[in-house]
């Protein structure tokens, strides 16, 4: 304890390596900082990470709204006339209501091609038609052109 009560600080190794530079680095590149090398060292691996393409996912944003569209255009999907179907509401506002679509928090990759660019997905879609709510499993594929571009197509619900 010092004299005016504090406690002096302590260094520990860790900081001392980044902040001080090891003598080491310091002889083989006096004229930049410690900064600077690790910049130096560094800016290949930024380079190679940006320079990756992107491969697709189930569960992405982009995909999700894809998948949603898709199935959100297909006005006789079968979920969508099952649902309908089965609601306690009037029928005329039944088939006139508007349907919300959800798809479930998790989507699940069941296969993926050899090069990476198509994958299999699956999850639970969710269709609200007034008071009624019915769930189905939807298996879609997402597949990534070599211009990076996403396409998603849904298969055919199985009942």
């Amino acid at each position: 304890m010092r004299g005016d009560g504090t406690l002096p600080l302590k260094r520990n190794h860790i900081s001392r390596a980044w902040l001080g530079c090891v003598a080491n680095n310091a002889k083989a590149w006096p004229m930049l900082s410690c900064r600077h090398r690790l910049l130096v060292w560094c800016f290949p691996l930024l380079i190679f990470s940006f320079g990756c393409s992107a491969q697709p996912e189930c569960d992405s944003i982009e995909t999700r709204k894809a998948v949603l569209q898709f199935i959100s255009d297909d006005r006789n999907n079968p979920l969508l006339d099952y649902a309908t179907r089965t609601s306690t509401a009037n029928k005329d506002s039944a088939e006139s209501a508007k349907p919300l679509y959800q798809l479930g928090q998790r989507m699940v990759t069941t296969s993926t091609s050899k090069d990476k660019l198509t994958l299999k997905c699956s999850g639970p879609l969710s269709v609200a038609v007034n008071d009624l709510k019915a769930t189905k499993e939807v298996n879609f594929t997402v597949q990534q052109s070599p211009d990076g571009k996403i396409s998603v197509s849904v298969d055919p619900f199985q009942f």
